[in-house]
């Protein structure tokens, strides 16, 4: 039933049906009791059951936190039964605090006086995919990262990798299960062009909105992805159904990121984050990053009016200027039914007509092409906006992918459309299976 239920919300707009209505009802019920429970908070609860004795690496940055606030490293760090020996941090590093691509150098915390290790470029030179040397005496590894549900948003392939180089000596991957900010329901782009190189902005075969937890995600990793599986292991959550936002879990949003530090910028991410690989200023180093779509001496008001008139359900834009700039800002519901990952095309198809001497293409770089291209995880998308495709003949382009996903992923599905009876939902998800509740 539920494959049939999203099969159909993914092929048309809005995505809510009166099904799914009622479970986002039972969700805002839920939230409103406080009842999710992060795999962080599951993993403390059990008194660390599953590192009793373990040597452990810890793959984390700030917005790995349990419920309360606390960071993963000093929930970990005060444990007991169990050594924590060894920090890892993603892009923009543990502290979170640098710059998308700039290098990130192996470093010691300071509170803990334990090594970190950069999983990503550093001084002396790539190291995205993690060394044999860097987990050589660990018995397991810790990931806690909170995603943002983008296939572009580098976590996840951080994920991966981590698991790739822990199977290689039979390393336990333990994944501290967290939401989806977008939800579970909603699934969204391109997917990865099988003859396209894949790339750490764009790793997997799956769309660009993939609609899975970091946990139900490592499922379909080890199963579908790598070549030899890791011994994992998943500290699920309780109390998240698949309908839930992130406001409706009652938890603070933590910055994952410096252009990511609000739930409004995470969400505006999938709405705009392709504009900025072209050159189209979206705000990002300054307050609303994300958000606002803007230029030199354009129109606000026909650029707004002209996005308002698209009707996308839960989404309205409001003219915006800031100097010379001027645009339009996105006000998104967080329970929007519109398509987010094609307003992206959509804008384009508007500054195209719109704005005097704008062209998608005719400014970039080799460079900015290339990313462009790494982002949507296929070169065709380039090319039909060169050739003059509309916007919605590219998004229609997309359903048939999208469909696919629909009925793969079912096998790595954790949590369900309603919330679970609270005895029915295991903690802890071991050695590669999945259960759905």
């Amino acid at each position: 039933m539920e494959a049939r239920l999203e099969l159909s919300m993914t092929m048309r707009f809005p995505f809510y049906s009166t099904a799914l209505a009622a479970g986002l009802f039972l969700a805002l019920s839920w939230a409103a009791r406080g009842a999710v429970s992060l795999g962080i908070d599951e993993l403390e609860k059990s008194n660390f059951a599953v590192l009793q004795g373990k040597r452990v690496g810890l793959v984390t940055n700030p917005s790995g936190v349990d419920s309360r606030g606390r960071s993963a490293i000093d929930v970990l760090a005060h444990g007991s039964g169990f050594h924590l020996v060894k920090l890892f941090g993603p892009e923009h590093g543990i502290n979170g605090q640098t710059k998308a691509g700039d290098p990130v150098s192996n470093s010691r915390d300071r509170r803990t006086g334990l090594p970190v290790y950069s999983l990503f470029i550093t001084p002396e030179g790539n190291y995205r995919h993690p060394t044999r040397q860097m987990f050589a005496g660990l018995d397991a590894v810790v990931y806690d990262v909170q995603d943002l549900g983008n296939r572009s948003y580098t976590f996840i392939s951080t994920l991966g990798y981590v698991m790739d180089e822990a199977a290689k000596d039979n390393i336990q991957v333990i994944i501290l299960d967290r939401p989806d900010p977008l939800g579970g329901v909603r699934i969204e782009g391109p997917r990865l062009d099988p003859s396209f190189k894949p790339s750490f902005v764009g790793l997997y075969d799956i769309p660009y909105v993939y609609g899975l937890t970091p946990g139900e995600l490592a499922l379909w990793i080890n199963a579908k992805f790598l070549a030899k599986p890791c011994r994992l292991t998943i500290i699920s959550m309780r109390g998240w159904i698949r309908p839930m936002v992130w406001e409706d879990t009652g938890l603070k949003w933590v910055p994952t990121s410096p252009n990511v530090p609000t739930i409004g910028a995470a969400r505006a991410y999938t709405a705009t984050g392709f504009l900025g690989e072209i050159g189209v200023e979206s705000g990002c180093g300054g307050p609303t990053p994300f958000q606002v779509v803007m230029g030199p001496d354009w129109d606000a008001g026909a650029v707004a009016g002209r996005f308002n008139a698209l009707r996308v359900p839960g989404v309205r834009a409001r003219t915006w200027r800031a100097g010379r700039d001027e645009g339009m800002f996105l006000q998104i519901d967080p329970r929007n039914s519109g398509n987010l990952t094609a307003i992206n095309f959509q804008t384009i198809e508007i500054l195209e007509e719109e704005v005097d001497r704008f062209s998608t293409f005719g400014h970039t770089s080799f460079d900015q092409r290339d990313m462009f291209d790494k982002v949507c995880g296929t070169s065709r998308i380039r090319r039909q906006l060169a050739s003059g495709r509309s916007a919605a003949d590219i998004v229609q382009s997309w359903n048939s992918g999208v469909a696919r996903w629909a009925v793969e992923r079912q096998p790595y599905l954790l949590y369900g459309l309603t919330p679970a009876h609270p005895g029915k939902t295991p903690g802890v998800i071991a050695d590669n299976a999945a259960l759905v509740p």
